[in-house]
């Protein structure tokens, strides 16, 4: 289940704020309605939010719905709207996003048409797929620039939230139709999803997985990939990786360290797959967490 939003973008104002949050037990009411503690809010105006879930599953209510976030989702909370939001599980919740104060006229609608002029239509929830990771990262790089400087660069926010709605909206494009999956085989994807959560300290290949759901390797990896759109072999690297970012950043673990927890014994092999998945080295990452926790 999704929720679509179709907004004509009347004007941007800026980015007010940028942020990757880490909390325990994480429970917190969004709202987008007007701009907030951020000011006056002119007619029309309002926050876009724009992110993606790092660590530990959320789940939006709204309207007596509930809406799941997975690791790796991207989201887009919906102008003149306020959701609750919870974590799935108990412990530490991580997740990056962006909140635009932008002019705009919206509405939800059940359809996802192309963009027309300055109408734009997205869906709430992104899930995981090969060609999200380019937007992941910049979400990320649009992050560290304002938190590494102050004050508002009008055209340059300007042009990093139209490059967003651009990649956002092809990436749209590139997966809406693909949710035909029937329910009993969603079902199998998230037992495999359950089996990986649960072992994710150990290697773990995708024959395992399909044993565990009682499919076969071919047919899983097949509605795996339609359901998920991601690999299954991607989507284990990326719950390993997410596991491994969390021991390096609270607990100082080197990245040898780290690959011993999720089973990965090559520090070479490690070293690649987080650069291709993060779009950084293991390095760069940890110093542009530095500077966000640096920042005010």
């Amino acid at each position: 289940m999704n929720l679509y939003t179709q907004f004509e973008i009347l004007s941007f104002d800026r980015i007010a704020f940028a942020h990757s949050l880490s909390a325990n037990n994480y429970s917190y009411t969004l709202q987008t309605q007007g701009y907030g503690i951020y000011g006056d809010t002119p007619e029309n105006g309002t926050v876009l939010e724009i992110g993606f879930v790092e660590q530990n599953p959320v789940i939006l209510t709204y309207e007596g719905n509930e809406y799941r976030l997975d690791e790796n989702c991207i989201f887009v909370i919906p102008p003149q709207c306020s959701f609750g939001v919870r974590t799935l599980d108990s412990g530490l919740h991580r997740h990056t996003s962006v909140e635009f104060l932008i002019k705009c006229r919206s509405q939800f609608t059940d359809s996802c048409p192309p963009p027309v002029g300055n109408t734009l239509t997205l869906p709430m929830i992104l899930p995981p797929s090969q060609d999200s990771s380019e937007v992941i990262s910049l979400i990320r790089s649009i992050v560290l620039e304002k938190n590494a400087h102050h004050g508002c660069n009008y055209f340059g926010e300007c042009a990093s939230f139209m490059l967003l709605l651009h990649k956002l909206s092809a990436l749209v494009q590139a997966v809406d139709g693909n949710d035909n999956i029937s329910p009993g085989n969603r079902r199998y994807c998230d037992l495999a999803k359950a089996f990986i959560s649960e072992n994710i300290g150990q290697k773990i290949t995708v024959r395992e997985v399909a044993e565990a759901v009682g499919l076969s390797k071919n047919y899983l990896t097949n509605i795996f990939s339609r359901s998920e759109g991601i690999p299954l072999m991607e989507y284990i690297n990326r719950r390993k990786l997410s596991y491994m970012v969390e021991l390096i950043r609270r607990y100082g673990y080197t990245l040898a360290e780290a690959g011993e927890h999720v089973g990965y014994s090559d520090v070479n092999y490690i070293s690649r797959i987080f650069k291709k998945y993060y779009g950084m080295t293991v390095t760069e990452y940890r110093r542009s967490y530095q500077i966000q926790e640096e920042s005010p």
